[in-house]
């Protein structure tokens, strides 16, 4: 009994952990772009995955970013970074900052 018990109370631990990690970041829309502007009149679209494991990126050309945890999706040198504000850095250089979804 006390086995079934354990073994129940580490499935839902581990149920609770997955559905904390996959939370829409923002604006975002999974499976269709969403423009943003951002600071200096620079522009970006975003379109994340219907499972959330990445999001396509549109600025300068397209790029698949996977997602790492914690609100970052990095790819072909570029990181996404969704927690708070949104910025956009290609090759550790800031390439967009303060974005904000276009309604």
């Amino acid at each position: 009994m006390k086995f079934a018990l354990s073994v129940s109370l580490l499935g839902a631990a581990l149920l609770a952990g997955c559905a904390t990690g996959s939370a829409v970041p923002v604006g975002m829309q999974a499976g269709k772009f969403v423009a943003y502007e951002c600071e200096g009149g620079k522009r970006l679209q975003a379109r994340l995955a219907a499972d959330g494991s990445s999001v396509r990126i549109r600025h300068e050309g397209g790029y698949e970013l996977d997602h790492k945890g914690g609100g970052v999706y990095e790819g072909e040198g570029w990181k996404l970074l969704t927690q708070g504000t949104m910025e956009l850095q290609h090759n550790g250089k800031t390439a967009a900052r303060q974005c904000r979804a276009v309604r």
